[in-house]
Formats: C-alpha cells, sequence, structure tokens
C-alpha cells in the first residue's frame, strides 16, 4: 500500500484528479479503447458462432489486431486513471472482478488472435472450429460483465 500511497502523491495524479483536462481525457481515451477491444472482439465471436456470415474470414486477424491496439489504448489509460486512487480500487471488490474479467478477455483475445492465424493458413472452415468458438462466447461474456462491472465501480463502495 506504501507504493500505492506514492504514486497517488505523484504529479501526475494530482493532475489527473484535478485538472480539467486529465481525468475527464483519460475517461475518454478509456471508453474509445474499450469499445475498439470489447466491440470489435464481441464482432469478431459473432462472426465464429455464424450470426456475421457475410465478412470475409481473411478480415478475422487484421479486426483482431485492431481490437489488441483497443485494448492497449484501455491499458494505458486504465494505469493512469489508477495511479490517481490505486488504494481504493485496490480494496474495493467490483473493480477486482472487473480485473479478473478484463483478463480472462485479454487472454482470450490474444488466444483467438493466434489460433484463428494458425486457422487461416491451414484453409479450415472457422466454423467448424468448435473451441474458437467456445472461446468467442466466453470472451463476449467476460467483455460483457467487465463493462457492467466498470460501471458499477462508481456505485458499489465508497469510490465515488
Amino acid at each position: 500500500m506504501n507504493f500505492l500511497a506514492t504514486l497517488e502523491s505523484t504529479a501526475f495524479s494530482e493532475w489527473v484528479l484535478t485538472s480539467m483536462l486529465g481525468f475527464p481525457t483519460l475517461i475518454a481515451l478509456h471508453s474509445v479503447g474499450m469499445a475498439i477491444a470489447a466491440g470489435l472482439s464481441i464482432f469478431v465471436s459473432l462472426y465464429l458462432n455464424g450470426l456475421l456470415s457475410r465478412l470475409a474470414q481473411e478480415h478475422l486477424p487484421r479486426l483482431l489486431r485492431l481490437a489488441m491496439l483497443g485494448f492497449f489504448l484501455n491499458l494505458v489509460t486504465g494505469l493512469a486513471l489508477f495511479v490517481s486512487r490505486g488504494a481504493d480500487y485496490i480494496t474495493n471488490v467490483t473493480f477486482l472482478i472487473k480485473m479478473s474479467l478484463v483478463l480472462i478477455s485479454a487472454i482470450s483475445l490474444g488466444w483467438l488472435r493466434h489460433h484463428l492465424m494458425e486457422l487461416l493458413t491451414s484453409s479450415v472452415n472457422l466454423y467448424e472450429d468448435s473451441l474458437s468458438r467456445r472461446v468467442s462466447l466466453i470472451s463476449i461474456a467476460t467483455w460483457v460483465g467487465a463493462i457492467i462491472a466498470g460501471r458499477l465501480i462508481a456505485y458499489v463502495g465508497t469510490l465515488y
């Protein structure tokens, strides 16, 4: 906790908490990153489960690469937001649930990207790969859960 208190006392943390641009800019960029990462992951998951069949499967790795970029934007902005109130966040159960779901989402995103690239080079029909479909369903559930938990942080507990 001493490390978190040190982070919270930095000029950057102060800027995030008190400037007119700090928190609003970071939370806006965090939302954009979430929209890209979660949105494209869910889009690809829907494709793998037969709901968006008109998309050419060659585009999937590119969409997942963009989703990874959105995730990294989320990671950077999330860490910047965390620095400002890390000691509070680390003890908030809703935040910890969100972080667990985000971790599962990120792992499934990385796995899907890698696995789909392998499948595409072997000319396998992606609809026939039941493992990809199951992982994609887990991805949908964890992204939706992380988004809901992220919104609940402001309403559950004493952070705000």
